[in-house]
């Protein structure tokens, strides 16, 4: 059992959230929705961030309907004791791959922008520490790094400033000039931005008056909608699409043609100010991970955090290389999409039918 000064304000909620959903995607998301709707490619954040919304609904209602409140409770009342513990290692597996392609990608940026002959052991052994400190003592400490990870970086949204000046309307014109079914093929690539919600399976016992707390969800997922759309609408009008087709750090980018006359390389600072929104990213998944497997085993958290940020090491150390990378975010989404749109509405159904069966047999 919880206890209630173990527990958060609902309105932290909101920060959860978006710290959950703003990570490492942000600086070069633009290219990769780009795909299939090219300049209307926009639409599908908002056709992503609506349906996560439907998804974040459907998960308050299985949430709320349980007395242990997360999805290991869940899956043993659905499935059973160990059916329902199987499930619930593979949904801490899925955190701890989420954690590693937020990571690792990171750690790529930081190779190819700002010190490429640093070694990957060597910013390991610096972030590692920091996540441990993070998630393996109360939540409250993972809440105010999300909190600080939201409030701190904002000022960055200032610097989408700067490319307005070079904007050009026909860059985003003409507007639905594409299929139904290109911007929803886009919308499935942009969803690997949202993923991170599912910590909300997770963390929902530790907020106090819980039920309560769904607006906030809404609101946070609202929010980091809005981010996205932002910065996509801004770089769909400073780049044109034979542009877009060849970039991969779109951000990152518009950040370069900054200048500021005590700033040389701003994108340098943007990396650097971002990593308040990578540890609560990591964070948040790395504990989670750890509390579905201390919900399935018994064991101290500490300890779990210990073994996974180990494994999470030596995986960072093997999937070197763009490629390896790209099959990491190429993977994880597969799975992310297919667990938050299939999965997630499935687990539902069933715990929907049991609780029924289960009320008119009682």
């Amino acid at each position: 059992m919880i206890s209630l000064k173990d527990k958060v304000s609902g309105s932290m909620v909101f920060f959860l959230i978006t710290a959950s959903q703003v990570g490492v995607g942000v600086l070069g998301f633009q290219s990769v929705i780009n795909k299939y709707a090219e300049q209307d490619a926009w639409m599908s954040l908002i056709v992503a961030g609506g349906a996560v919304s439907v998804i974040i609904w459907i998960m308050y209602g299985m949430l709320s309907n349980n007395a242990e409140g997360d999805i290991a409770a869940i899956h043993e009342f659905t499935y059973g004791k160990w059916l329902g513990a199987f499930f619930t290692i593979l949904f801490s597996a899925y955190l701890l791959l989420m954690a590693l392609v937020v990571l690792r990608t990171y750690i790529e940026i930081i190779q190819v922008w700002m010190f490429p002959h640093v070694k990957v052991w060597a910013l390991l052994l610096l972030i590692i520490p920091l996540i441990y400190y993070t998630t393996a003592d109360k939540f409250r400490a993972v809440v105010g790094v999300c909190f600080l990870g939201v409030v701190y970086p904002l000022f960055l949204i200032l610097s989408f400033l700067f490319p307005l000046r070079y904007a050009r309307l026909t860059n985003i014109l003409p507007v639905m000039d594409h299929s139904f079914m290109e911007i929803m093929q886009s919308s499935s690539i942009a969803i690997l931005e949202f993923m991170g919600l599912a910590v909300l399976l997770v963390f929902y016992p530790f907020i106090r008056e819980a039920k309560q707390s769904q607006k906030f969800a809404h609101f946070g997922n609202l929010s980091t909608t809005a981010l996205y759309l932002l910065i996509c609408v801004i770089s769909y009008l400073y780049y044109d699409q034979s542009e877009m087709e060849n970039l991969i750090w779109g951000t990152l980018n518009l950040w370069k043609i900054i200048e500021l006359p005590f700033m040389d390389r701003f994108e340098y600072f943007g990396i650097a100010t971002l990593f308040f929104s990578i540890l609560p990213n990591i964070a948040l998944f790395v504990w989670a991970s750890a509390r579905s497997l201390n919900r399935v085993f018994g064991f101290a958290q500490a300890k779990m955090t210990g073994i996974l940020l180990f494994i999470l090491f030596i995986a960072c150390l093997i999937s070197g290389g763009r490629q390896g990378i790209n099959f990491l975010n190429d993977i994880t989404g597969t799975i992310g999409l297919w667990f938050l749109f299939a999965y997630i509405p499935v687990l539902f159904f069933i715990n929907f039918i049991r609780r029924k069966v289960q009320k008119d047999g009682g």
